[in-house]
């Protein structure tokens, strides 16, 4: 045979030995080496079990279920693991509320497997997001990052910059904060020709944000108008939105009744997030007005069916929704949040599931004691109690002044007391009041005695003047149709263009029929305009 083949191949080419001979012994005796457990790099290990992945490849979080119980209330346990109903949390204040969803939350993604991107929570501010997305991050690890937790607006942002096109304007879209809005008004009052005194712009743009977080659009509202005053808001209205569109933008309110007009007029784009989102969590429920509670309502679906469509193996039934709130923390009823919304969530969802969270961690008993017998003075409100196994603590001391430098006068007088005992530091030590202006008192008394203190607020980062202008140039690069933005930095810093040039560039555009943009490209043209405008 040729030396192609070796010894051992042609050996495995003879035939089988008779039943019951012995192999030949081997020529020498060998122990087998061990092989080391990490010769191939793990490359040829056996598969790890499919339910330690997404379906995107991604590793799921290692957390464990018991873990995130530990620590909790009877109560809170139970809302922490509920499932396939809606539910309803009633938190009480200081009952650990934001535990209870965060461990939620990692419930969902540890115990029940659910992908993070899966999960919308909603709170009302993006601190508290920033907050409650850290707290889930250090429970699950970074796959919490895949979840939206924002506020309403700018989950509606997102929608509608993915579903622009939809609605006729670009995913550049411009977005205009209060100030923005006032500006706007201003200028569709002055255009309409409207008394100040008689139609105020700042009024009007109030009523207007009122419209629209009650779902009302320029022409719902133009068909109810009655009297004069409300054909005028009605022609302002329209104007105001036609300038929107005309400027590519949208402002705070339109955010959401866009996002929900959206989902109502296009069934397969409430699919596809309805499809995304099988968990809806929503913070603060109790200061929803009714365009946000729409808009949960839009993003959860209805197990309801019309009439004449039998129901379908294929229907997607509802996201699971859960939403924590309290009719006696609601503070925003004078920008359309309502009470309703949480006390009617029971007949919205009569399936629902209530639990109430009355165990506080805060305060002292004689605290609660005292909160409990003010706010029992509300008629209608869902009962309930707050307690606490913290002890009675201090008693309450209240003080009756004469006058306001009274009142600020005592209040340093304990200050300085509390400090001189050692029982509190200066930081430690705060003094609360009703509106603003009320500071003033205060901080005379605390000058006048030498007592170090700080106002908390002030002007916001983004409300400072050198900060708008600097977001308005960004704006108008963004979106060159942005008017509002563009007029607030036409002469930001000078450059000569007085109020006189830019009205007569806004005439030349009128007469030309172009955007306040195009005539200003052509301001060479305007005769009117000074040299040195140009």
């Amino acid at each position: 045979m040729s030396s192609l083949f070796d010894d051992s191949f042609l050996a495995d080419l003879q035939a089988p030995r008779a039943h019951g001979e012995e192999p030949p012994p081997p020529e020498d005796e060998h122990v087998p080496e061990p092989v080391p457990d990490d010769l191939f790099g793990g490359k040829f290990d056996a598969p790890p079990d499919r339910d330690a992945y997404y379906r995107d490849g991604a590793p799921r979080p290692v957390v464990d279920p018991a873990a995130l119980l530990d620590g909790l209330n009877e109560n809170q346990r139970a809302a922490v693991v509920h499932s396939g109903t809606p539910l309803l949390i009633v938190a009480g204040a200081g009952s650990g509320k934001t535990r209870v969803l965060t461990h939620r939350i990692a419930h969902l993604l540890g115990e029940r497997h659910v992908h993070p991107g899966q999960i919308l929570a909603i709170t009302f501010t993006n601190k508290a997001a920033g907050e409650m997305k850290e707290r889930v991050e250090h429970l699950v690890g970074p796959r919490a990052n895949a979840m939206w937790v924002m506020t309403f607006h700018s989950a509606c942002v997102r929608i509608l910059r993915r579903e622009s096109k939809k609605l006729g304007f670009t995913s550049s879209f411009s977005i205009y904060d209060a100030a923005d809005s006032k500006r706007l008004m201003a200028l569709v009052c002055r255009d309409l020709d409207l008394d100040p005194k008689r139609y105020p712009p700042k009024s009007f743009s109030a009523k207007i944000s009122n419209l629209k977080n009650e779902l009302i659009d320029e022409e719902d509202f133009a068909a109810q108008a009655t009297d004069g005053f409300e054909k005028t808001l009605a022609q302002a209205y329209a104007m105001y939105q036609s300038r929107l569109r005309e400027a590519n933008a949208l402002d705070f309110d339109d955010l959401i009744m866009t996002t929900v007009n959206l989902l109502r007029a296009f069934p397969d784009v409430a699919e596809h997030y309805r499809r995304r989102f099988r968990h809806v969590l929503v913070d603060e429920y109790q200061d929803t007005n009714h365009a946000q509670y729409a808009l949960v309502r839009e993003l959860v679906g209805t197990s309801e069916h019309p009439v004449d469509v039998p129901p379908s193996e294929h229907d997607l039934p509802p996201a699971e929704l859960c939403v924590v709130g309290d009719a006696d923390q609601s503070i925003y009823a004078f920008r359309g949040a309502t009470i309703r919304n949480i006390d009617e969530f029971e007949r919205d969802y009569p399936d629902a599931t209530t639990i109430l969270l009355e165990q506080n961690y805060r305060s002292t008993q004689r605290i609660l004691k005292a909160a409990n017998q003010v706010i029992a003075k509300n008629t209608g409100r869902r009962p309930k109690s707050l307690w606490t196994d913290a002890g009675d603590g201090e008693l309450i001391e209240g003080y009756v002044a004469d006058n306001e430098h009274d009142e600020a006068a005592w209040v340093a007088e304990q200050i300085d007391a509390l400090v001189d005992e050692g029982k509190a530091a200066p930081k430690e030590i705060a003094v609360f009041y009703r509106t603003n202006n009320a500071s003033r008192v205060f901080e005379e008394v605390f000058i006048r005695v030498g007592m170090p203190y700080k106002v908390v607020g002030g002007v916001r980062f983004y409300e400072r003047k050198e900060v708008r202008d600097a977001l308005a140039y960004l704006k108008v690069v963004a979106n060159p149709a942005d008017v509002v933005s563009l007029r607030r930095v036409i002469n930001t810093p000078k450059r000569g263009i007085g109020d006189r040039a830019e009205a007569c560039i806004e005439q030349f555009a009128d007469r030309e029929r172009i955007a306040f943009a195009t005539a200003l490209r052509r301001c060479s043209e305007i005769t009117s305009l000074a040299p040195r405008s140009l």
